[in-house]
């Protein structure tokens, strides 16, 4: 369930702008080399809007720090690259709001998933110096963990190549990771989802290599088995084959964070604005979601992988590695595309346009993103869990203003609808599954508001015609009918379901 809690009291947000530095020039910071790429910075500043526009109604743009202050986004730091090196950076807000404390170029953050295409050129180095088969069954390889037999086996192999783009059929999407006190489990004990683990065991429940389904379990699975076949750790190895090589001295993969770089290191928060208890969650599986880092160094490594695509620079990787590593591995060009580890944006004649990764931790949004022919592209992270609404905003913002990525506003027509008709939409629904909680919808121009307390308040849905509403944060709802006419369900993004109280 989205679970964006938009505060629409202007008092309350200028109080959380006030914390977020919005009138203090301090806390909005610009490491920009020249005057030109001044301009370039600055115009993330401004310009700010919903993705999801109105046809014939006039945008409201904002500021960044009041986009900040609506999602409740304490920091947010951004790092922009042209023809392959990093141009300027961009940090505006805290990093902690009890302290003050300012968000700089080195403040690290929790990547998120955007460790699975570290931890895979991690792989793909260590396979460039050493022998390691792709192809075969997983199985062969580990020593410490064997994946139990599925339908297919014998049949389809669970491979490294197809576990690392989602490819193998395996379970278990993502992982929340563990809250200070809690113990944590082995990977181990992840992949057979016993206790301490907080998710179930990872599973082969579709045929290998027939369908990309996104899975963190598998890309434990494959952390698990790298480790079985080198006898190292993936921290000691990420820093020997990743990490020193590119200069990402602001990176790491311990869990819990390094002294060395907890000295600088955003404060997560939830998305009411409150501080995550307890800190940053602990992450067994650092593959799938461990990597502390900051945007510059997460553009060194995708420019790495770029640079050593086109032959410009192989000191690190040869140019062989980087087109493997970028070589779609699903089963059609239809999107999403997956190389090893990074997702992959291609045109319609299967051309590879760029490549990147999104990250989610408990308190923590992040989104990489380079454009291979150019070399411009651009990484993004923030300290709460709205940050994804922020993102959003900032990457249209940067295709609007510099013409680099790929997302676009669009622009929705809003189609009338009368009150009566409007009224049979109207009403309490009860979502079971996969929280218990009631939607309340009630009636506005052309559409509803809706709460579901304390996951969403006060959403403004419009009517795009045919019983379907949109929200300008991209969301969508629709309704079933039944055979007289009587609205029964709610059905949200996700196929999230609540049934209408009589």
């Amino acid at each position: 369930m989205k679970t964006t809690k938009i505060i629409t009291s202007l008092a309350l947000s200028i109080c959380v702008a006030s914390l977020l530095g919005c009138t203090k020039p301090e806390t909005s910071q610009l490491n920009i080399p020249s005057t030109k790429d001044s301009t370039e910075a600055e115009l993330l500043l401004v310009g700010l809007a919903e993705r999801i526009r109105i046809e014939g109604q006039e945008v409201d743009f904002q500021s960044l720090a009041q986009r900040q202050a609506l999602y409740n986004v304490p920091g947010v730091s951004v790092a922009y690259m042209k023809n392959g090196q990093l141009a300027w950076t961009l940090e505006h807000g805290v990093k902690d709001v009890a302290s003050g404390l300012v968000v700089d170029e080195d403040t690290v953050f929790q990547a998120g998933s955007i460790s699975k295409p570290a931890f895979a050129t991690v792989l793909m180095k260590y396979r460039q110096d050493n022998p390691l088969d792709l192809d075969t069954d997983v199985n062969n390889l580990l020593t410490s963990w064997q994946l139990p037999e599925h339908e297919w086996t014998g049949q389809e192999v669970v491979s490294l190549r197809r576990l690392l783009s989602h490819t193998a059929g395996t379970t278990v999407h993502g992982f929340p990771g563990y809250a200070a006190g809690e113990p944590v489990p082995t990977l181990q004990q992840v992949l057979d989802g016993v206790e301490p683990a907080n998710t179930s065991a990872v599973v082969v429940d579709l045929r290998p290599g027939t369908q990309m389904r996104y899975s963190g379990g598998g890309t434990t699975l494959a952390q698990l088995t790298l480790q079985d076949i080198a006898n190292e750790s993936l921290p000691t190895m990420a820093q020997r084959l990743l990490f020193k090589p590119l200069g990402m001295s602001r990176s790491g993969f311990e869990q819990p964070i390094s002294p060395k770089l907890s000295n600088n290191m955003a404060t997560p928060y939830n998305d009411d604005g409150s501080p995550v208890e307890g800190g940053a969650h602990t992450y067994a599986t650092l593959a799938a979601a461990g990597m502390w880092s900051t945007p510059s160094d997460m553009l060194k490594m995708a420019s790495g992988v770029r640079s050593a695509y086109l032959g410009l620079e192989t000191d690190w990787i040869t140019k062989a590695t980087a087109q493997e590593i970028l070589t779609n591995n699903t089963p059609s060009n239809k999107a999403p595309n997956v190389g090893i580890g990074f997702f992959i944006n291609m045109d319609e004649d299967g051309e590879i346009v760029g490549f990147g990764h999104g990250g989610a931790d408990k308190g923590f949004m992040s989104q990489l993103y380079i454009e291979l022919g150019t070399g411009n592209g651009y990484a993004i992270m923030t300290n709460s869990d709205n940050g994804s609404q922020l993102i959003s905003e900032l990457e249209v913002r940067l295709k609007e203003a510099l013409d680099v990525g790929y997302s676009q506003a669009e622009v929705k027509p809003l189609v009338p609808i009368s009150q009566t008709q409007l009224s049979k939409y109207i009403g309490i629904y009860v979502v079971t599954d996969p929280v218990d909680v009631e939607m309340v919808l009630q009636e506005a121009k052309n559409g509803f508001v809706l709460n579901a307390l304390p996951y969403i308040e006060n959403e403004r849905y419009f009517h795009e015609g045919d019983g379907r509403f949109f929200a300008k944060n991209g969301s969508s709802i629709s309704f079933e009918i039944d055979d007289n006419g009587i609205v029964k369900t709610i059905v949200m993004d996700g196929d999230i379901r609540g049934e209408k109280k009589e």
